[in-house]
């Protein structure tokens, strides 16, 4: 494993134990989480979803208490070299499983064991069927259903999303480009903590964006974003990562953002916006200070 994958490993492992690593947290408190956490699957940066033991996750947390980012990054293994699998058998498995919804991983490692005299642990036989989506959790999962959420504190949770504008300068005419709206809304009190125009819609914006909104708001807890370019790379969970601070990434075909969010960007669609904070000569639209966003329709 090299330098880079490392890092992705602890970067992974910080955005597991992150809801936890709090320290205004009482020992109680954190054992409920990390017990939602454990319960949960998260997803490996090889694609494959993943479940991780109450200790497992309470040994990350000590490791990052004690050596911060860089001690969450993963050692040789000491049986490297190994045979430690048999994916010839994880699809019967699997098989199994479909065949009787409600079959533990110790039935199917025992009927593995009896029909070809190889003994799979039962910790890898769940483990295996976990990733393929196959835990009785999951087929056996009802709908969900959606309620109504609100962060109890300010600078609990920050959401973040962008907002594609129209053609700048307007009418559109060649050199026109897209007006992109980055803003920051504080769950709680619906405080615009920042927002900015910018050319273009990437990485680079989104860093610019958190940094002023840090600079002139704190730390907050968890950062909420969607899967988009500018939220989902790795400088940001990085960053995030350094800072503790916990980045949220909203389920693919799931409801990607609170109301709230969008309640802030009230203008009209069919409005046409003018910005004069990154075109000079378009002088419709100011982000003056955080919290305040002054937009006026051009007719």
């Amino acid at each position: 494993m090299d330098n880079r994958q490392q890092e992705q490993v602890a970067l992974h492992r910080w955005a597991v134990i992150a809801e936890a690593a709090s320290g205004a947290l009482t020992p109680a408190e954190r054992g409920a989480l990390v017990r939602q956490v454990a319960a949960r699957a998260h997803t490996h940066p090889d694609g494959t979803a993943r479940r991780y033991s109450r200790g497992t996750i309470d040994r990350w947390l000590r490791a990052w208490r004690s050596g911060g980012l860089e001690a969450l990054k993963p050692s040789a293994r000491a049986d490297a070299g190994t045979v430690r699998a048999h994916p010839e058998l994880f699809g019967e498995a699997a098989a199994l499983r479909l065949e009787l919804p409600g079959r533990s991983a110790a039935q199917i490692a025992s009927i593995l064991y009896h029909r070809h005299g190889v003994k799979v642990a039962e910790r890898t036989v769940r483990a295996q069927l976990r990733r393929a989506g196959l835990h009785r959790a999951a087929l056996a999962a009802a709908p969900k259903a959606y309620g109504r959420y609100e962060a109890a504190r300010p600078n609990e949770r920050w959401i973040t999303d962008v907002l594609v504008g129209p053609w700048v300068p307007w009418p559109r005419r060649e050199g026109s480009v897209r007006a992109r709206l980055f803003l920051i809304v504080d769950d709680h009190s619906r405080l615009l903590v920042d927002g900015r125009f910018f050319a273009r819609e990437n990485a680079r914006a989104c860093q610019d964006l958190l940094r002023r909104a840090i600079t002139r708001r704190g730390l907050p807890e968890v950062f909420y974003a969607d899967n988009g370019a500018p939220f989902s790379n790795a400088w940001l969970s990085r960053t995030c990562a350094v800072l503790g601070i916990r980045l949220v990434h909203s389920k693919p075909y799931s409801p990607p953002l609170t109301g709230q969010y969008h309640l802030a960007l009230i203008p009209s669609a069919t409005a046409r916006l003018q910005f004069d904070r990154v075109f000079p000569e378009s002088p419709a639209c100011r982000v003056d200070r955080p919290g305040s966003v002054r937009v006026t329709p051009v007719p």
